[in-house]
């Protein structure tokens, strides 16, 4: 090379010839490093600590490494950089190459780190309906992840979380496949720093998951099957995950851990490739989900050796082996035995190599540790933590108008509950100090004035099968009946009591098939005491407000009918005693929505609102009709009124948008928050069509006695297209009915107009 540097060094060449100069200088065992994966987490060298995970680490990239993930990380900001500092010096210094690695992580509601911002669950955040608040909020997991040396994240998840009974449904976006492409495009794009798909040096690489149709787990068991029809999964489950590959330019891409119509995603090639990459022009990489290349073979049995389950992934367009190449690590001798599956492997090292050149680690993959003391839990972050927490309370109900409470008029409140001191914040975070319970957010609001009492009441039961009693693990009431006469008496002798309760990480996360961790329900009720605790606080007399808090909706018939104001929350973050309290005393008005639907019990499972209208034609004997909260409810302490729905035109052919307006007014002495739902009905259609479908919203702040006009344009091709018969997906003719309102079943304005 005449003492220059190789092409593939020059910063100046286009990624293109850099890729493929690399490309021609590497042997075979390089370019298997690049579609494998070493784990900062790896639990073989854990029972040595940190230093010896590391040494593994090491000693697994001596021929280079295409990813290394350190999600969940321990250590703190500095010791973050410094040991990623360490392991790109390494690999720049002493490797034939120098390729530096992709640092892998999660940012499901803030960066996995220690002392990272903690923000409010997706659950949480999609209560919000606020996608500009949004993408604020995932802005700031993507600016601290990278702060820390990561590159990519395995977020966000755009599984439709339409089974309150799954353990990760607060890990999704909620129900309805607008709502969650909305927050998916606000998360794709708060992480890699806007929708052009050129990644800064702030930003990271967003990794949407599980692609595709995990959330639809049958019975809401993780790991179990997913029966989606083709017409569901092309028109419901898939969405999210085109409008974030075609609109915001997500560079990555994660598979699911299911099968769909019998073939497992991470061997599917017409869903990797063909869909994703030909149909939709994705440009990115593949990762797999932890461990499932070899579960093709030992789990779901479609491999025969985990040899196959190579070939198998390999060929579908599975790019990375994630978290520990468990099954990629065989793939040196899969190709030494299968030589026509390097072509498959150049094609996965391509893409790899140029997302590296693309973020610019060639030229310096290290970041600096003054950064990273300066960006990570900073206060403009903190800032972005509680105001998006705070829009994301939904408030259920206000009987007599309890909420919010007047400070002045007030000498005592009662906080009880077994959650009103919890400091839990959802199971995609790392410990950390400076969490605000409610309990916190009280005493800081209450000053010297306000007397605040605490009795925690009851607990949040144990569960697990006994299979030898056969008996739910509950605390029973006589153990717990002290407690909870203390917890009666401290609000039968206060002005107003707040009972917080719901359930803990234990009782709702990500079940393992195996280790036998649990985390998803048969029941959705309040697990041991809580619902007496509250019945008893409620019979006393005093205003009673009952909060909601944990990763999954509760079915709550027995205290709605009481005289309470409920308040849900799914985990808020950081700031959840600052938001709450705010609501409460009435600093904020609750505005919050719920993005999903609340059943009365599981015996009305599925409940969500978008099913078929036959789906809805008959009811239950022995349960009240509906859901107990419909998609979309939320109530506030500003009142509001829609008038005025103008549609332009009464018919449109199928290529002019559908343009309309309408007029909210703030009728109330409160400012306050309105989001305006539409929803769209098909009158007529070849195939049978959901209800109606949410297609649009906008979030609109009032002041008292403000009006203001809203405007709307939907899309014939986006918003009423389907796929019909013979499986072709477009635009039919006809009636379609428009209804605008504040929820699923709010209709305050209805319209109609036809595609002609």
């Amino acid at each position: 090379m005449n003492n220059q540097l190789p092409l593939y060094r020059d910063a100046s060449a286009s990624v293109e010839a850099r890729v493929e100069d690399l490309m021609s200088r590497m042997t075979l065992e390089e370019k298997v490093a690049q579609v494998q994966a070493v784990s900062l987490r790896d639990s073989t060298a854990a029972e040595e600590g940190l230093a010896g995970i590391v040494k593994a680490v090491r000693d697994g990239i001596s021929q280079g490494i295409g990813q290394i993930e350190n999600t969940f990380d321990p250590r703190s900001p500095q010791e973050s950089v410094r040991e990623v500092n360490d392991l790109q010096r390494q690999l720049l210094e002493e490797t034939r190459l120098g390729i530096p690695a992709l640092v892998g992580s999660e940012c499901a509601h803030g960066h996995a780190g220690r002392e990272s911002t903690i923000l409010p669950v997706p659950l949480a955040m999609a209560s919000s309906w606020n996608p500009e608040l949004v993408q604020e909020a995932f802005d700031v997991a993507g600016r601290e992840a990278r702060a820390r040396g990561a590159h990519e994240a395995h977020t966000p998840v755009l599984d439709l979380g339409r089974d309150p009974r799954w353990g990760r449904i607060e890990e999704t976006f909620g129900e309805d496949t607008h709502l969650v492409s909305q927050m998916g495009l606000a998360a794709v794009a708060g992480l890699q720093g806007g929708r052009s798909g050129n990644v800064d040096a702030d930003h990271i690489i967003s990794a949407p998951k599980h692609f595709a149709g995990y959330g639809q787990v049958v019975g809401g068991r993780n790991f179990a099957a997913t029966p989606i029809d083709s017409r569901t999964l092309r028109d419901e489950v898939l969405p999210p995950f085109k409008a974030v590959v075609q609109e915001a330019n997500a560079l990555g891409m994660m598979a699911s851990h299911c099968e769909v119509d019998g073939v497992p995603a991470h061997g599917n090639r017409a869903l990797l490739t063909d869909l994703l990459r030909e149909e939709w022009g994705f440009q990115g990489y593949v990762v797999s989900d932890y461990n499932d290349v070899p579960r093709l073979e030992f789990f779901q049995r479609v491999a025969e050796t985990v040899e196959d389950a190579c070939e198998m992934a390999l060929s579908a367009g599975m790019d990375v082996d994630l978290p520990v190449a468990q099954g990629y690590q065989h793939l040196l001798k899969v190709i030494q035995e299968r030589p026509h599956l390097e072509e498959h492997l150049d094609v996965s090292v391509r893409r790899v190599l140029r997302l590296k050149f693309k973020l610019g680690l060639f030229e310096n993959p290290f970041v600096d540790e003054t950064r990273a003391l300066e960006v990570v839990d900073c206060k403009a972050n903190q800032e972005v933590a509680e105001r998006i927490a705070t829009e994301s309370i939904v408030m259920l109900k206000n009987d007599g108008g309890i909420l919010p409470l007047q400070r002045e008029e007030l000498k005592s409140i009662a906080v009880l509950g077994p959650n009103a001191d919890s400091k839990q914040v959802g199971n995609y975070t790392v410990g950390r100090t400076g969490i605000s319970s409610f309990l916190d957010g009280v005493r800081a609001v209450a000053g010297d004035r306000l007397e605040v009492r605490h009795c925690k009441g009851c607990s949040i039961a144990e569960v697990g099968w006994d299979g030898a009693q056969s008996t739910l693990h509950q605390a029973s009431m006589e153990a717990e009946e002290d407690s909870i006469s203390e917890a009666v008496n401290i609000a039968a002798s206060s002005d107003v009591a707040v009972v917080c309760v719901g359930g803990t990480t234990e009782t709702s996360r990500e079940a393992f098939y195996v280790d036998g961790i649990k985390g998803d329900r048969a029941t959705l009720g309040l697990l041991g005491n809580q619902l007496e605790l509250v019945r008893r606080v409620v019979a006393t007399g005093t205003p009673t407000v009952v909060v909601l808090q944990g990763g999954r909706p509760y079915s709550i018939p027995e205290i709605e009918r009481l005289p309470v104001a409920i308040l849900n929350t799914f985990y808020l973050g950081q700031a959840n005693g600052a938001a709450l309290a705010k609501v409460v005393f009435g600093e904020e008005s609750p505005s919050g929505r719920l993005p999903l639907t609340i059943p009365r019990s599981v015996g009305q499972l599925p409940v969500y609102y978008s099913q078929k209208r036959i789906s809805f034609y008959k009811d239950y004997l022995d349960e009240e009709p509906g859901p107990l909260y419909p998609f979309g409810f939320g109530l506030s302490y500003a009142r509001f009124e829609y008038a005025d729905l103008r549609l332009q035109a009464a018919e449109i052919s199928r290529e002019e948008s559908l343009c309309f307006s309408l007029k909210v007014k703030n009728v109330s002495a409160f400012d306050g928050a309105e989001v305006v739902q539409v929803y769209l009905r098909d009158k007529y259609a070849s195939v049978v069509r959901p209800d109606k479908l949410l297609v649009a919203f906008q979030k609109v702040k009032l002041k008292a006695g403000e009006e203001r006009q809203l405007n709307f344009a939907l899309s014939p091709e986006k918003d009423m297209s389907f796929t019909g018969r013979g499986g072709v997906s477009g635009v039919e003719a006809g009636a379609f009915e428009l209804e605008v309102g504040g929820s699923s079943r709010d209709v305050r304005l209805e319209g109609r107009f036809e595609v002609v």
